[in-house]
């Protein structure tokens, strides 16, 4: 058993239903079915073999999709590249990884140049459109269309997924088939109620959690429809046009789309799940996108260790009916999936009672194998078989788990401990806040000072001062930020993540 069963079984039961949309092509499951089996096959042909690692750099396209799955197929190795990132920073990615081998996007083909004279691992390079190495197409079409003969089971590995560098430099999170398996099973039985008319529309990268969100689908026969990149007017176009009835998104599109003044010309009425994950989204907002797209929100949290998924908040919960207890849980990330264990814990490793801040910790079949050639960071993240996820965070006495900062982020004034993710929601409680993002910064008398970087909506106004003012009214003086900066846009990185860090940096010189 392994992930690209997903695939050969939906093939062999429902082989003439169209399965995927992208670029203006349609296909039926069974011809994606058959080249994924080509280039699988013509990948092993070359030499590879499997626990070989391979980095794939595309935008969203046919291309990419079989290439990921021919990978899984053929016991290969997927190294996962975010086009976002620097020359640089892939690189290093690939160097890490020892990659035997590059596929790229028409678009890459500088970058991959650069990774090609720069990692000497790398033997084989696959192209879409110019440059050196092998044409796509034309290599696909040399494999066989059976089934890759080589044997992958649920143990071996199938990723390695480079964590966001947020805290650092990235490490390589080893993924196996299991972990992948596990989450698309977790999806089905409690995130989407697929049929075989249902369709989703996947606008992230693939390069994260797209590629897992789609699987549930294609098992149960259902249809994806890609999209290169975000673009809300697309999106609109898209839903309408093809009856979408899901989507995954980010916070970060989740408000692209709520605040596009062109949304109201669009049928978005087959929609039935938008899923939304990756960071805290603040309630005022969760609130808004309820009243505009209707009951059909769902809240996952989760990291790349364990599979972007540990707890979530059903749609149902979403509903507040004036309910201050339901209202209040719109900033928890919910509770755990079934089969997912889940702890809060102190610094000695003691469980926390109820209401007690500690970090979020969690076992389960989607924890990652480790940090790939990082033992010591292995050790610190795994232990006893829990994974320590670095989220600072407390239960309710339902369970319900309010997230508060990563380690890293809890700011300290004057000996009192401030929680940038409490400020962040009172900031969005103001009618002209979008997005605000909370840090600390070094201050002679209190050691840290709370600051504060906002955007705010169009057609809105606000001043410096009225923003203190605000936090003042609703939180401890101590809390409120001694400064508020107003810009354009907030630094984010690869995966739509605000970068508290860089704006840390930024406002602390």
């Amino acid at each position: 058993m392994n992930i690209g069963y997903i695939l050969k079984r939906t093939a062999k039961n429902l082989p003439d239903r169209e399965g995927l949309v992208v670029g203006g092509r349609r296909l039926a499951f069974r011809e994606i079915n058959e080249r994924v089996n080509q280039l699988a096959n013509a990948l092993l042909a070359q030499g590879l073999q499997k626990g070989d690692r391979v980095g794939l750099l595309f935008y969203n396209s046919l291309a990419y999709f079989e290439s990921y799955l021919a990978l899984y197929k053929a016991g290969l190795i997927w190294v996962r590249l975010n086009y976002r990132l620097s020359i640089s920073e892939l690189t290093n990615m690939m160097e890490d990884s020892q990659a035997s081998a590059i596929i790229h996007g028409p678009e890459f083909g500088k970058v991959a140049d650069e990774i090609c004279s720069n990692v000497s691992a790398v033997k084989l390079r696959i192209h879409q459109g110019e440059g050196s190495g092998l044409g796509y197409e034309d290599f696909l079409s040399s494999g066989s269309k059976e089934e890759p003969s080589i044997e992958v089971n649920e143990e071996d590995l199938s990723d390695i997924w480079y964590t966001s560098g947020t805290t650092g430099e990235p490490k390589g999170i080893m993924i196996t088939h299991r972990n992948i398996l596990t989450c698309v099973q977790l999806l089905l039985s409690d995130v989407y109620w697929i049929t075989e008319e249902d369709r989703l529309l996947t606008v992230g990268a693939l390069s994260h959690a797209g590629s897992v969100r789609v699987l549930p689908f294609v098992s149960r026969g259902a249809l994806n429809v890609l999209h290169k990149s975000f673009d809300p007017m697309e999106i609109f176009e898209t839903v309408e046009k093809e009856k979408i009835t899901d989507i995954s998104t980010v916070p970060t599109m989740l408000l692209g789309l709520m605040d596009h003044p062109e949304r109201r010309n669009y049928d978005l009425s087959s929609l039935k799940t938008i899923t939304y994950a990756g960071a805290p989204t603040p309630v005022q907002r969760i609130k808004e996108a309820v009243n505009i797209f209707g009951p059909i929100l769902d809240q996952s949290f989760g990291q790349a260790e364990s599979i972007i998924t540990i707890t979530h908040l059903p749609k149902h919960e979403h509903i507040v009916n004036n309910d201050p207890e339901r209202e209040k849980r719109l900033a928890s990330v919910g509770r755990e999936y079934p089969g997912v264990q889940l702890k809060v814990v102190n610094e000695k490793d003691e469980e926390c009672a109820p209401g007690e801040i500690g970090e979020v910790i969690t076992k389960s079949d989607l924890v990652m194998k480790g940090y790939w050639n990082r033992p010591q960071q292995t050790a610190e993240a795994l232990k006893n078989g829990w994974l320590y996820t670095g989220d600072l965070g407390y239960q309710d006495e339902k369970g319900y788990l309010y997230l508060m900062d990563r380690k890293h982020g809890k700011i300290i004034t004057g000996g009192l401990n401030v929680y940038p993710r409490e400020v962040e929601e009172v900031l969005s409680q103001h009618k002209a806040i979008a997005e605000a993002c909370v840090f600390g910064v070094p201050d002679p008398k209190w050691g840290e000072a709370v600051a504060a970087a906002v955007t705010l909506r169009s057609g809105t106004d606000a001043s410096e001062q009225e923003l203190i003012e605000f936090c003042k009214s609703k939180v401890a003086s101590y809390k409120s930020p001694k400064k508020v900066h107003i810009l354009d846009s907030l630094p984010k990185n690869a995966y739509g993540k605000i970068l508290q860090r860089e704006l840390k940096k930024r406002f602390s010189d």
